[in-house]
């Protein structure tokens, strides 16, 4: 349960992280690249509904709901990422596969915000012109997508951006939540427990931290909206045959001997919160352990 369980989310995240890295330096390892793409549609508020207006203000509400965000950027991506003019792009740029994860924040003005990062693995370092050829061609197919599904034209400048493979390490940990730079996770941990940076948008995580802390309807709502309108969504995936050519075989697990094991000590349910209290990393620290 990635969406409903952040205990359950950072176990899968943290083994994902680790074999998009194993995929990554396969790839670098060839002489390949790695180029970040991060996409987005133009998004709102919902508003309050008025009898004025009552059946356009549902409709808008409608449109901007979780569920039919997170649904319009991934059908946006299947379009963008398939037929006969991608094909030609792979093949003119030496594209050999991608894995895209999905991302979602939310923000007092402007609601939720769905949006993709989706990691392109090329068979060499791309030059400055063919960087500017694949941004121009997959901004056009984006924003008609994006179009297509009803809404605005993304901008310009950033509704389709791209990153050169220096990125991959901030990718795989904003979307991961692996402290892939031995403080990074903590750091991050620490400053959403010090309630900072949350007036303009905020993670999940930081909802459910808030919502244990102030108790607020407002964001009881916004979880129970985030249980539904995530059901059946896909955090990562992986271009057809791409992640079993390049991902190193799995070995047999090794099951640790119980005899073997030493009792050390046992912490009740409040002594835990207390803890976490004391140092939220524990939060994410202890499941791993």
């Amino acid at each position: 349960q990635i969406w409903a369980c952040p205990v359950c989310a950072y176990r899968i995240a943290l083994q994902r992280s680790k074999e998009v890295w194993a995929v990554i330096r396969a790839i670098r390892h060839i002489g390949g690249a790695v180029y970040m793409v991060t996409a987005t549609i133009p998004h709102s508020r919902k508003k309050v509904v008025k009898s004025t207006r009552k059946a356009a203000t549902k409709a808008h509400n409608r449109k901007y709901a979780l569920k039919s965000l997170r649904q319009a950027v991934t059908r946006s991506h299947t379009r963008v990422f398939s037929g006969r003019p991608w094909k030609k792009i792979e093949h003119d740029l030496g594209i050999i596969g991608w894995v895209r994860a999905l991302e979602v924040t939310y923000g007092w003005l402007f609601g939720w915000h769905p949006h993709l990062h989706t990691l392109l693995f090329t068979r060499h370092p791309l030059s400055k012109a063919q960087i500017d050829v694949l941004l121009q061609f997959l901004y056009g197919r984006w924003s008609d997508a994006v179009v297509a599904a009803g809404y605005r034209p993304p901008h310009s400048e950033h509704g389709l951006v791209i990153s050169r493979g220096e990125s991959a390490g901030d990718y795989i940990s904003k979307i991961c939540h692996q402290d892939l730079g031995h403080q990074g996770l903590a750091a991050e941990i620490s400053q959403a427990g010090s309630k900072k940076g949350r007036l303009a948008s905020r993670t999940v995580p930081q909802i459910i931290d808030d919502w244990g802390d102030y108790r607020r309807e407002s964001d009881r709502l916004l979880l129970l909206e985030w249980l539904t309108g995530m059901r059946g969504a896909r955090h990562l995936t992986w271009s057809k045959g791409f992640r079993t050519q390049y991902l190193p075989a799995e070995q047999p697990a090794q099951d640790s001997d119980p005899s073997t094991a030493e009792f050390v000590c046992q912490f009740t349910g409040q002594q835990t919160d207390f803890l976490i209290q004391y140092d939220p990393t524990l939060r994410w620290r202890i499941p791993e352990a």
